[in-house]
C-alpha cells in the first residue's frame, strides 16, 4: 500500500522516537552527574545502546510506512527505555529520574494509544475480499468520486470508520488528490469532500474532510444512519 499523504499522528510519533533516545541521554546524564549538553556522553550512548538505536531507526521507518508491526515495536521500545530509566534510578536513588521515568511512561502510553487508533482507520485496512464467492463491502450504496479536473469514477465502499473510508474503484480506474464524493443510498444523496491518503491495487483510502454543517447530508450523517441500522464492515 502506498501512502500518498501522511497526517500529524505519523510525524508526531516519529518525533517521539527521537525524543525517546534523547530522553535516555538525559537520564544517563542525571545518573552520572554530567551535563546533558555533553555530546561526548551522547556519542558514548550511541555506542553502548547501538542495538536499541538500530531498532528505533527501524521503527521510525516502519512508522513512516504505516506498518502495523510498528505498534508492537513501539510498545517494546518504550518498555525497554522505561525499564532502563528505572534501573538508573535504583543505582542512584535520584528521585528526579523516577519522576522523569513516570512522565515518560504516561507520554508513551498516550502515543501508543493514538497510534493504535490511527492504524485501525479504514484507510489502512482495505478489507478487500478477492474471492468471488462472497462479495463484501457496502454494495447497496452507489459511490461516485470526482477530482478537481472533473474526472469521475464509480466505487464500492469496502471498509469504513467514523472519519475514513476505503473504496474499491471500478474497472481499475485511477484517481488522486482531493475528491468530491457522492453517495446514493436508498434514494438519499450524501455529498462531502475527502483526501485520497492511501492507494493500493484494490482501491484507495479516503480521509473525510470535516466541513461546516451544510444544508446537504454528508458522510457523518451517512455513517450515523448505517450505524443506527446495525450495518458495520465485514472482516475478511
Amino acid at each position: 500500500m502506498r501512502i500518498s499523504k501522511r497526517n500529524s499522528n505519523i510525524i508526531n510519533l516519529i518525533v517521539f522516537q527521537i525524543f525517546s533516545f534523547l530522553f535516555l541521554h538525559v537520564i544517563y546524564s542525571l545518573e552520572k552527574g554530567y551535563s546533558a549538553l555533553d555530546f561526548n556522553l551522547l556519542i558514548d550512548l550511541f555506542k553502548d545502546q547501538s542495538v536499541l538505536l538500530g531498532l528505533m531507526i527501524l521503527n521510525t521507518i516502519l512508522i513512516f510506512m504505516v506498518k502495523k508491526f510498528s505498534y508492537y515495536l513501539t510498545i517494546l521500545l518504550s518498555t525497554v527505555i522505561s525499564v532502563i530509566c528505572f534501573i538508573q534510578f535504583l543505582s542512584s536513588f535520584n528521585k528526579t529520574i523516577l519522576f522523569y521515568d513516570l512522565f515518560y511512561i504516561v507520554v508513551a502510553f498516550f502515543f501508543i494509544m493514538i497510534w493504535k487508533l490511527e492504524l485501525a482507520e479504514a484507510i489502512y485496512n482495505p478489507n478487500y475480499d478477492f474471492r468471488a464467492i462472497r462479495p463484501s463491502g457496502l454494495r447497496k450504496a452507489e459511490v461516485l468520486l470526482a477530482d478537481k479536473s472533473g474526472r469521475m469514477v464509480t466505487a464500492t465502499i469496502m471498509n469504513w470508520t467514523k472519519e475514513s473510508i476505503f473504496v474499491s474503484l471500478e474497472n481499475g480506474a485511477e484517481i488522486s488528490g482531493e475528491v468530491q464524493v457522492e453517495i446514493q443510498y436508498q434514494k438519499i444523496k450524501f455529498l462531502f469532500k475527502a483526501n485520497i491518503v492511501t492507494e493500493s491495487m484494490s482501491g484507495v483510502g479516503l480521509k473525510v474532510i470535516e466541513e461546516k454543517k451544510a444544508s446537504t447530508l454528508n458522510w457523518f450523517d451517512f455513517y450515523d444512519i448505517i450505524s443506527d441500522r446495525g450495518i458495520f464492515p465485514i472482516n475478511v
